[in-house]
């Protein structure tokens, strides 16, 4: 914690619930908490899910629910007036607002409305067009890790380390909620010392309030965020596992107390958090890695024989889909006549038996 006071982010992400009010109480709430920034999720559902990426099925504490993925997340987007003013009322109130982005239009959005950071979500830790656009406008660039390998985290920090140094990485898990015995925050020490002066932190989805980000801190997490919700009865699948306005103070004020303990040395690791220090793939990652990492699928009905070229492919979430290549694979497909061998139909994946 060498460069100050640990950073809390409250996430407001989805939980909004297409209010712009609701929004506002939970910066209302964020602020009087203590919190230093909170985040909104900025996307579209045709930049991050095919139409046919199926139905979705989910439970929660309250039943179990099903639904189209694309129409569902339609429903979370937000209007793009919403960032400004939400800047002008977050700067207001001395607090920083912050937005995660899942494309390159994303990026060009937040960044003309004014915000100076941007956030990348774990499930665009692959998406190398993504992060070499981002990393480009030189802005300091959050970045979340759940789901993947050391390795492509590396890949990850190698593109951004080619235009700045403004990077910090965030462990977590892509379960939600995650069991604390699944946190494995012994990967925030993986993080310091493979990539040295790079910030650390932990974005946590615990259903607990304290314990996972306590011990975050206590190993060196210098950011801290967490999902907050104005009641987790409310109705969506991010409200159950997120924090309250009260349990946000509690929150907050546990990490404050934790910076002094950590400072003093007068404190314990829980062994169980700790979990391990390997960065991989935990077994209760998988279903969401699968769902969700971007991947390339054709944007038009392409004919056999025709050459394939970029602007005919999209970077997507798979859902139900099958899967089409990474998206490091675009650049293939610049600058080369790559032709089609069968026939693709409007978002079919771009596989390699498609193109070999």
């Amino acid at each position: 914690m060498s460069s100050g006071r640990v950073y809390i982010i409250a996430e407001i992400g989805i939980n909004h619930n297409g209010s712009y009010d609701n929004c506002l109480r939970m910066v209302d709430a964020a602020v009087e908490a203590g919190c230093d920034a909170v985040k909104l999720q900025f996307f579209r559902a045709k930049h991050l899910y095919p139409k046919s990426a199926g139905e979705l099925d989910w439970r929660d504490s309250k039943g179990e629910y099903s639904y189209n993925i694309y129409g569902a997340v339609e429903g979370f987007e937000i209007p793009e007036d919403w960032i400004e003013r939400l800047l002008v009322y977050c700067t207001s109130n001395n607090i920083e607002l912050l937005s995660s982005a899942s494309d390159p239009h994303g990026v060009d959005v937040l960044l003309a409305k004014g915000l100076k950071k941007i956030k990348l979500t774990s499930y665009t830790i692959t998406n190398t067009v993504l992060i070499e656009h981002c990393a480009k406008t030189g802005v300091p660039i959050i970045m979340s890790t759940g789901g993947a390998t050391l390795g492509e985290v590396e890949t990850a920090v190698s593109i951004v380390a080619k235009y700045h140094d403004k990077l910090s990485l965030l462990h977590c898990s892509i379960q939600y909620p995650t069991a604390l015995v699944d946190c494995n925050l012994g990967v925030i020490e993986t993080f310091r010392y493979a990539f040295p002066g790079i910030t650390t932190g932990y974005s946590d989805h615990t259903i607990e309030v304290v314990e996972a980000p306590v011990q975050a801190v206590y190993i060196g997490a210098q950011i801290i965020e967490k999902h907050i919700t104005l009641n987790r009865s409310m109705s969506g699948p991010d409200h159950f596992f997120a924090l309250e306005p009260h349990d946000l103070s509690n929150m907050v004020s546990a990490i404050r107390q934790a910076e002094s303990d950590y400072k003093l040395g007068s404190f314990e690791i829980d062994k169980l958090i700790y979990g391990s220090t390997a960065k991989t793939v935990g077994t209760h990652e998988k279903y969401l890695r699968d769902f969700a990492f971007m991947k390339l699928f054709a944007n038009k009905d392409i004919r056999q024989g025709a050459t394939i070229r970029p602007e005919d492919i999209s970077i997507l979430r798979p859902g139900k889909k099958r899967h089409g290549l990474d998206p490091a694979y675009l650049r293939l497909f610049e600058g080369h006549d790559i032709k089609a061998k069968s026939p693709v139909s409007f978002e079919d994946p771009i596989t390699w038996d498609l193109i070999l």
